[in-house]
Parts: structure tokens; sequence; C-alpha cells
């Protein structure tokens, strides 16, 4: 039971940034989920580890939220595949969750530039 607990504030936290940095991706060009599941490594994702379940869900959540939509796309070779891009929405969002992100990283700084001025 308590490790359960522990690891839902793990998905909660992954899914945090895993949004900002799908609109990221969005925002350079459109894609379909496994293409930006490829290429969140290079946010620290490590491929094959990041379960594709939780980027589609959050690319379900994003679409209910207005800020990423979808079509079929027509050029694959094999079944249709859902196309996703950032919509003005979600460049205004992507806009205010960057700006969150480096006064957040201001505060981390501040607090272990503290810490490590106490342990020294």
């Amino acid at each position: 039971m308590r490790g359960r607990g522990r690891n839902r504030g793990r998905r909660r936290r992954v899914m945090s940034f895993l949004q900002p940095c799908m609109l990221v991706l969005l925002h350079q060009d459109e894609a379909h989920g496994y293409a930006l599941l490829d290429r969140l490594s290079e946010f620290g994702f490590k491929p094959g580890v990041l379960d594709p379940s939780l980027v589609y869900r959050a690319l379900r959540e994003m679409e209910a939220e207005g800020i990423v939509q979808s079509y079929w796309g027509e050029d694959s070779q094999g079944p249709q595949r859902r196309v996703y891009r950032i919509t003005e929405a979600g460049e205004r969002h992507l806009t205010e969750w960057v700006a969150d992100l480096k006064r957040t990283r201001q505060e981390i700084d501040a607090l272990l530039k503290s810490y490590e001025e106490i342990v020294k």
C-alpha cells in the first residue's frame, strides 16, 4: 500500500513535466504519439521506460483542455495515426509554463545556495 502512494506521486510529477515537454515538441512541429514518445529522451525520459499510455493520456487531457488538437493523418503506410498539433491556447499555456518553471528554478537555486552555505 505504501509503495503505491509514492508511485502515484511520482506518476503525477511525471505527468506535470511530460505535458510542457510535449508542448515544446509540438511547438516545433506536429507529430503523432509515438514520434513524441521517441523524442522525449531530449528531456531526460529514458527510451523504453516511459509508459506509452502516459503519453497518450497526457495528449487526451491536453486535447480536452484545448491546448492541443488532433486529426487523422493520411501519410502512414499502416493504419491511420492521430497527429497532434499545439493550438494558440497551447502556445499561451506553454509561455506561462516556461515562465513558471524559470521562477521555480530561481527558487530552487536560492534554496540550494543557502543549504550549501550552511553545510560548508
